[in-house]
């Protein structure tokens, strides 16, 4: 198993910084349009729908429930917590040709004891963002 390196974080000031550097739009009005895109995105998924956001991609609301034994009224009790599903577009599904990766132990070889892999537990083997990652 494989999982991606990450080599830390943006802040969301950070962001705003770089879209205003970008762009022609002050940084105010960035974090306003953001905060009123979170709000505008989670009212449209609270009405059951989907929302397209462009070059970032799709959201959209997914939900999971108990079984209701037949017979029993199913309620908004019976629902879990949302999730929210994105669905990339095509900018961001190229990322795994440029990103750095390490291969993991898979959980199951370490419960039981065996490994297929030539590293030893708590090692790693990165792959660099050029290097074929298809052994993963």
């Amino acid at each position: 198993m494989g999982q991606q390196v990450l080599t830390g974080q943006v802040t969301f000031r950070q962001l705003c910084e770089r879209l205003s550097k970008d762009t022609t739009v002050g940084q105010a009005d960035i974090r306003a349009v953001l905060y009123q895109l979170a709000d505008v995105v989670a009212e449209y998924m609270e009405l059951g729908m989907s929302v397209d956001c462009g070059e970032l991609g799709r959201f959209r609301p997914t939900y999971g429930s108990r079984q209701v034994p037949v017979g029993e009224k199913f309620t908004h009790e019976d629902l879990r917590s949302p999730k929210i599903t994105f669905v990339p577009r095509e900018k961001f599904k190229e990322f795994k040709y440029r990103a750095q990766f390490e291969r993991i132990s898979d959980k199951k070889e370490e419960e039981d004891g065996a490994s297929t892999d030539s590293t030893t537990e708590g090692e790693s083997e990165p792959l660099g963002p050029n290097e074929n990652h298809t052994g993963l």
